[in-house]
């Protein structure tokens, strides 16, 4: 399959390479409040990735640049930043085909030549030093649960690695829905019970995405069912079966010991016997009921989907944008009215591009960001939430 670059949150592995900081002195016994007002630093590390130019570097600054003046003194944390590029795939459309291995498989065609990059934040607070009462230590080289990414033209969701639903060639896929939109700058519902945010800032006017329709949903649904039951049901057809006579001779062998087993006892015998004939079956009845069987689970589901069909005609959805909690989920619904749990269906909208731009002009930009409760972190994303300029990023579309 192919890779596409590695998102912020996995560079973790970049931040353990520090070296080991010198612990801080307190005169006091450590708290958790010392803690959290240590004067923390801003400290850049080398890039990411392959596809790192002067071009690419220099937007990314202009990003870094945006949020260290938003957030100079980092406080009760150490802020470690870099910078990552890569080949986008955004727009591309993907031919499945199974390799010789069994495997699934992918070729892209239509790949715009652009870059993708990001800007890379992981939040490391301090903490007072296990076993040391007057001790403050920095967390890395460690581990964080907290990271700002701000990524530049990279794909708006991701579908799953055996799902081959493509329209017009384009992967099928999901993203939050939005619970506030503002001059091409849209705020998606947040994760529910996680502090995660998401946030598209894309062009003015039109959408880097298209939302896949309940009618288009619901069609797709059939049609992924009936495939995935039909296999069921052939595999099941192809059970092998032994031969009547060889079933036969098992049988009256099963007969001749009962007859044998209670020939003293005729009430034992007829019960046995009758007990035994009652639920014999042949291979092939026994392979037929599971057959049949198969063929009505593979009917029950399909009437849930054509049922929501004659349903939303009525209603008049068929055309709204198809939103639900698990792709092709039927039970106990099919599409999920909450925006809170939701998540729409769509596909990249590659006649967003403006293919004559140079292949490092950021075209749309993904932030999110993941962070642990804690007070300092809290205060930073509810400051960031709220007074962020967002139009300042907006403004580097483009350019």
């Amino acid at each position: 399959m192919k890779k596409y670059f590695i998102l912020f949150f996995t560079v973790v592995a970049c931040f353990t390479g520090l070296g080991q900081n010198n612990a801080i002195k307190t005169e006091l016994p450590c708290n958790d409040e010392m803690a959290q007002k240590v004067k923390g630093r801003w400290i850049g590390l080398p890039n990411n990735g392959t596809y790192n130019t002067n071009e690419t570097n220099n937007r990314i600054d202009q990003i870094h640049d945006l949020i260290s003046k938003f957030y100079p003194e980092p406080t009760g944390l150490d802020v470690i930043w870099h910078r990552t590029a890569g080949k986008s795939y955004f727009g591309s459309k993907r031919k499945y085909f199974t390799t010789n291995d069994g495997r699934l498989d992918f070729d892209y065609s239509d790949v715009p030549l652009f870059t993708n990059y990001s800007y890379s934040a992981a939040f490391f607070p301090y903490q007072c030093a296990y076993g040391k009462s007057h001790s403050l230590i920095p967390t890395y080289p460690g581990e964080t649960g907290t990271f700002l990414g701000i990524i530049a033209n990279y794909n708006l969701g991701e579908n799953a690695s055996d799902d081959t639903w493509t329209i017009n060639g384009l992967p099928v896929i999901m993203r939050k829905p939005p619970i506030a939109v503002k001059d091409g700058i849209e705020f998606s519902y947040p994760e529910p019970g996680q502090n995660v945010r998401h946030i598209l800032i894309h062009r003015k006017g039109v959408l880097p995405y298209k939302t896949v329709s309940r009618k288009i949903y619901l069609e797709y649904c059939i049609t992924y069912y009936t495939k995935l039951h039909d296999e069921i049901i052939n595999s099941l057809g192809q059970i092998p079966v032994r031969s009547l006579d060889i079933q036969e001779k098992e049988k009256n062998a099963k007969l001749a010991k009962f007859e044998k087993d209670f020939a003293n006892d005729p009430k034992k015998l007829k019960a046995n016997v009758d007990y035994y004939l009652s639920g014999y079956q042949t291979d092939q009845q026994r392979r037929d009921e599971q057959v049949t069987k198969a063929k009505k689970v593979r009917d029950d589901v399909l009437k849930k989907f054509t049922d929501e069909i004659e349903k939303t005609t009525r209603e008049g959805l068929l055309e709204t944008p198809a939103m639900v909690y698990t792709k092709y989920q039927y039970d106990p619904y099919i599409f999920e009215t909450n925006p809170e749990k939701g998540l729409l269906i769509i596909t990249e909208n590659p006649d967003y591009i403006r293919k004559e731009l140079p292949k490092y002009a950021p075209q749309f930009f993904i932030i999110s960001f993941t962070w642990q409760d804690w007070i300092p972190l809290n205060k930073f994303a509810e400051n960031f939430g709220l007074n962020f300029r967002f139009e300042r990023l907006q403004a580097m579309i483009d350019k």
